[in-house]
């Protein structure tokens, strides 16, 4: 028996009850593969709607890490045009390709933090939602912690598998939480965080001396800098939105790792061009493209000259930029707009000079 497409009754680690998400997925590729797409119309495809599929069962389920696995390998070997007879390559490894644009991904959605994010939907809404049915059957079956902001952790083996993956995320959950006192009732002074800077481990081993007493007027700014109203009740605010609402996309942008350096992104997915086009650069600027030198490091055996100019190593700054064929292209088009320009060493440095001029301009 079903309802609203889930089977009732049935345990999320399961993997069958995941079947019909990884069904339909498969299902939309098979119709897409007898298309001639580009990897940057691939690319707008996954986004669209391979990534959008599963969203209804991963705001309720835990995703089992095979079922994600799954997922993902579907999405990339689409991306990368893998079919049952050709296997070709992928050039960049799917973590990365899951990073934002900005620290040079593709920003496609990583399925785990994904769900982390969508079932942190129900910790705020636990806290917020005091009067809903489901939370009061939560209530009567594990109780709350002090403040009623969470449940207690749910312990024993039967029955408590879902409510207990959902709670296990509250610490992490509640660093991007902030409290403001109202009538005091809620909010747990040394627990929950009220100020930017108040530690929760403060203590006082003795009394303040002359000499600590600067820090002590400092640590009173501190306390001072608290508002409390005493007018209705205590509030809880997300942090990482400007309204401060929960919101799910801002809770997964927090779970995503940001990588160190700066990647010209603008100048790739800003600018007004095909997919392909940007796609193409995307994979320039990251030094990915297929040359005879990337194709030697697969060990591929190639000859190593540049396969227009039949002189230096074909990299890809070579063949993009310094190529004896590619300078003419180059110099015609900047002709055609009055413009003179010293090339830079590297892709990656033309289109950091491109964003530079595009935000002067």
């Amino acid at each position: 028996m079903k309802y609203l497409g889930l089977p009732l009754g049935a345990h999320f680690k399961v993997q069958s009850i995941w079947d019909p998400v990884v069904e339909k997925l498969e299902r939309r590729l098979a119709r897409w593969k007898r298309l001639y797409l580009s990897k940057g119309g691939r690319l707008t495809l996954i986004k669209s709607t391979l990534s959008n599929l599963p969203t209804y069962y991963l705001s309720l389920f835990p995703i089992p890490a095979s079922v994600a696995k799954r997922i993902e390998k579907i999405q990339r070997k689409f991306l990368w045009g893998d079919s049952e007879e050709v296997s070709n390559f992928h050039l960049m490894n799917w973590d990365h390709i899951c990073t934002p644009h900005s620290n040079g991904g593709l920003n496609i959605r990583n399925l785990r933090r994904f769900n982390e994010a969508l079932l942190g939907k129900w910790l705020w809404r636990f806290g917020v939602e005091r009067e809903a049915l489901w939370r009061q059957v939560v209530v009567a079956k594990y109780g709350t912690m002090e403040g009623g902001w969470c449940s207690n952790m749910p312990t024993g083996t039967h029955g408590v598998g879902l409510w207990k993956f959902i709670r296990a995320g509250w610490d992490k959950f509640s660093r991007m939480l902030k409290f403001e006192v109202g009538d005091g009732t809620r909010v747990r002074f040394w627990d929950d965080r009220q100020g930017d800077s108040i530690h929760r481990e403060v203590t006082f081993s003795h009394l303040a001396q002359d000499w600590e007493m600067e820090s002590f007027l400092s640590f009173l700014e501190i306390l001072y800098s608290v508002t409390i109203t005493g007018i209705g009740e205590d509030k809880v605010y997300w942090l990482p939105s400007k309204d401060h609402i929960f919101q799910v996309k801002s809770y997964y942008d927090t779970l995503t790792c940001k990588r160190e350096g700066w990647f010209p992104w603008k100048s790739i997915w800003k600018a007004k061009v095909p997919p392909r086009v940007a796609f193409f650069t995307w994979t320039a600027a990251l030094g990915r493209i297929l040359t005879a030198e990337n194709l030697r490091r697969r060990h591929i055996i190639l000859v190593s000259w540049c396969c227009m100019c039949k002189a230096d190593g074909e990299s890809i700054d070579h063949l993009l930029l310094h190529c004896v064929y590619a300078k003419e292209l180059w110099d015609l088009v900047l002709a055609m707009f009055g413009m003179c320009w010293v090339m830079p060493g590297s892709v990656r440095e033309l289109l950091a000079a491109w964003q530079g001029k595009m935000a002067c301009g």
